[in-house]
């Protein structure tokens, strides 16, 4: 029998134990789990698979997380109701404010 997932989700992380923890976690929810591990790259999957939802580190090499917001929201016609998550371990509240203001649906620090 061949179920369909529920959602698509995209991680963008440079944290290779991140993604897969995420990604283990995600696909025994039946979720589609796609994954890049810099800002261009999140960017460039974005575009190509449309995710239901994002899940984004804020520092990464080559553009960082507020730029791939920042992107991703001046496109509304293109990622319209596709929530963008913040996983990082950034807590600086300019840092918190500056994703929430960009239109960051939520802001979630990582722990250790």
């Amino acid at each position: 029998m061949n179920e369909e997932r529920k959602f698509k989700v995209l991680i963008v992380d440079d944290e290779d134990d991140i993604i897969g923890l995420l990604t283990l976690h995600l696909k025994m929810k039946r979720y589609d789990v796609l994954a890049a591990t810099d800002g261009v790259k999140g960017l460039d999957v974005a575009n190509k698979e449309r995710p239901d939802i994002i899940l984004l580190d804020v520092m990464m090499p080559g553009i960082d997380g507020i730029e791939v917001l920042r992107q991703i929201k001046s496109h509304p016609d293109q990622y319209d109701g596709v929530p963008v998550v913040i996983l990082t371990n950034m807590v600086s509240d300019k840092v918190v404010k500056e994703c929430l203001t960009l239109g960051a649906s939520e802001y979630f620090v990582k722990t250790e």
